[in-house]
């Protein structure tokens, strides 16, 4: 039976053979030792005995045996041979108590080399075995700005804290938000149980994945577990069967697709603009008029309407466009769709109560609106939030840091300490560029201010008060109607516990919403999205579409107003962008040397502050309960 079994293998290796050598390929296995001398190392670490996965043995370390076998590891020799018959032995051996002495491997880029050894693995590949048992050493790699470089960096720091070998990734960041997301940050060490609870359930995924197609798909069997318990929660795969499963992954194909590509998502900044020419407007009519049922449109809120001046100006929103559009639509509200509750029964809710458009207004409803548009294609869902990268929805947000930089630019002008406030809510992408842009305005007038950086979704124990010199704040947004106070925008302390409104920013939710339905009513919306069709769409307009302005008080100097007036249309016009010259970090390095136009997406994603910033990104463990939700959820920086 063992030389059966060597024969089998025997096949599968001169298949394998024959297959590299057609596409000008090595067909042997690859040896360490021969492009080794050729890359820079950092050192070696023994690792210890572990137990590796055998899809991750890619070759030899030296270049001794590599020809006894093809790069599938299957063996190449004939079976006259001593070789085989020591392969058959070690087959037999297998079958009868199993191998149990360990390999000795070495790893380098998350890669395992075998140094002792080979006819085991070979043994164990051809018997479908998932492990082997083997004494690792690492090589580790010089630190370079590759990505694949930095990723694996980022793996090492995880492996010291899961000890978990089987997952690899092709994005930054993604080790940190799979630790987040069981409940770690990095240097905390992972228990015997998490680390078992992730290895299975990954493993599920993995094989129903690959299974329907997974290999194909030039992301990473990790990059699609990320996504995938982004959606559907990893607990699930304990317990859910494999047709579940199936039907799940079936859903989420078309967002796997899109994370393969290099440019997932497009980033919408402006709003469509309907044809010039009279034909052009007189056609929309007509298919308007085709189209001309009443439009039922829900407005889903985390909390109560009127518990939070975000609520409430969302609120104001879907009261504009009951303006507007009189009786074309008819909305309605759903309350109280809690992240850790009912939110993905509300939504349903929605749907089932007829509502064509929905839009769920808080970042932490993005993924349950993600799964309820996986499972009604047909309904259009919007998140207010930044940085989605799933096709399902569309997501949408003013670009706050333009009016927070004309806001700084107020601060710096009236500052009389060279020090000013900066209240910030959630360690999340776009918060940092608007922490950036308000300080960049306030130095461009002041070179010597400071902004004072204090989270408001820090842990009680860790929030801290204003120092003296600290005389102007600029806070959230809006009033809270429940508990109406004058601290909101940009604002100066006075004496006691009184303070005096100079300037605000204003999202006009409205004008948003209304913009948003008019492409759905006019048939633009299909197109805005380009002719690729997988990739994730963000609207991320600003004041040039109107949806954004700063109101200034009366008491503001005549001067300061005309600049910010001047700057404001310049904004307008394109002509000019708070981040396009070079500025300094808080580490002291330049950033954006060439003074280029920042991509949108360098913008949303900085992770790092400007240097006349006192304060710093907090991280996960520091932030209250419901902050670090969203922080996974929305893509933190911390």
């Amino acid at each position: 039976m063992s030389m059966e079994a060597y024969e089998a293998a025997n096949k599968q290796a001169q298949k394998a053979f024959r297959a590299a050598l057609n596409k000008g390929e090595y067909p042997y296995l690859s040896a360490l030792d021969d492009f080794l001398p050729y890359e820079k190392t950092a050192g070696e670490k023994y690792i210890g005995l572990i137990e590796i996965p055998l899809n991750l043995v890619a070759g030899t370390k030296t270049a001794g045996r590599q020809n006894s076998f093809a790069s599938n590891f299957m063996p190449l020799l004939s079976q006259e041979t001593e070789f085989a018959f020591k392969w058959a032995d070690l087959y037999e051996a297998q079958l009868d108590e199993g191998i149990r002495d360990p390999i000795v491997a070495y790893e380098y880029m998350h890669r395992f080399y075998i140094m002792e050894g080979n006819k085991r693995v070979s043994v164990l590949k051809s018997l479908k075995a998932v492990k082997i048992s083997a004494k690792v050493t690492r090589i580790i790699p010089k630190k370079t700005e590759e990505l694949e470089n930095k990723i694996y960096y980022e793996f090492m720091e995880f492996y010291e804290d899961a000890e978990i070998y089987d997952i690899w990734f092709s994005k930054e960041g993604s080790y940190a938000k799979l630790s987040a997301y069981y409940g770690y940050q990095k240097g905390q060490k992972w228990t015997k149980e998490s680390r078992s609870a992730l290895r299975s359930e990954f493993l599920a995924f993995r094989k129903i994945y690959k299974a329907k197609g997974g290999d194909k798909v030039s992301i990473t069997s990790g990059d699609a577990f990320l996504a995938y318990i982004d959606i559907f929660p990893a607990w699930q795969l304990q317990t859910a069967s494999e047709e579940e499963i199936r039907k799940n992954l079936t859903k989420m194909w078309d967002e796997f697709l899109t994370l393969a590509q290099s440019k997932s998502m497009k980033i919408v900044l402006e709003p469509h603009q309907k044809e010039k020419s009279t034909g052009g407007r007189l056609l929309n009519r007509l298919l308007a008029n085709e189209t001309s049922k009443q439009l039922k449109i829900a407005f889903i809120f985390e909390k109560s309407v009127l518990n939070s001046a975000w609520n409430y100006t969302h609120e104001m929103g879907r009261m504009h466009i009951e303006q507007v559009f009189g009786s074309r639509i008819k909305t309605s509200i759903y309350e109280h769709a809690e992240f850790t509750n009912n939110s993905e029964d509300i939504i349903e809710a929605a749907i089932e109560d007829g509502n064509q458009i929905i839009f769920t207004v808080a970042a932490q409803l993005a993924n349950a609106s993600v799964k309820a548009a996986l499972k009604y294609p047909d309904v259009k869902i919007l998140n207010c939030s930044t940085n989605s990268k799933y096709q399902a929805i569309r997501t949408y947000y003013c670009r706050m840091y333009e009016s927070k930089f004309l806001l700084g630019i107020i601060a710096g002008a009236l500052s009389e300490t060279n020090d000013i406030g900066y209240m910030a809510d959630y360690p999340i992408y776009s918060t940092i560029a608007n922490i950036n842009a308000f300080s960049l305005g306030a130095q461009m007038v002041n070179p010597r201010i400071r902004v004072h950086l204090r989270w408001n979704s820090l842990k009680e124990e860790l929030q801290q008060d204003w120092p003296e010199c600290v005389h102007l704040i600029s806070d959230r947004d809006g009033i809270n109607p429940e508990h109406p106070t004058r601290k909101y925008g940009l604002y100066r302390r006075l004496a006691g516990d009184g303070a005096e409104n100079i300037a605000v920013s204003i999202c006009h939710w409205g004008k948003f919403y209304e913009l948003i339905i008019r492409s759905i009513m006019e048939h633009t919306w299909k197109g805005e999205g380009g002719k690729n069709k997988n990739r994730a769409l963000n609207y991320w307009w600003g004041i040039s579409s109107g949806v954004l302005e700063i109101v200034c008080s009366q008491k503001l100097p005549e001067g300061t107003k005309m600049l910010i007036d001047t700057l404001t249309e310049n904004i307008r016009r394109g002509e000019f962008s708070p981040f396009h010259f070079a500025w300094t970090k808080q580490d002291g390095s330049l950033t954006n040397e060439a003074n280029r136009s920042l991509e949108p997406e360098d913008i949303f994603q900085m992770n790092y502050l400007a240097g006349n910033v006192e304060g710093e990104i907090p991280q996960l463990d520091s932030l209250k309960e419901n902050a670090r939700q969203l922080v996974r959820l929305q893509g933190g920086v911390s």
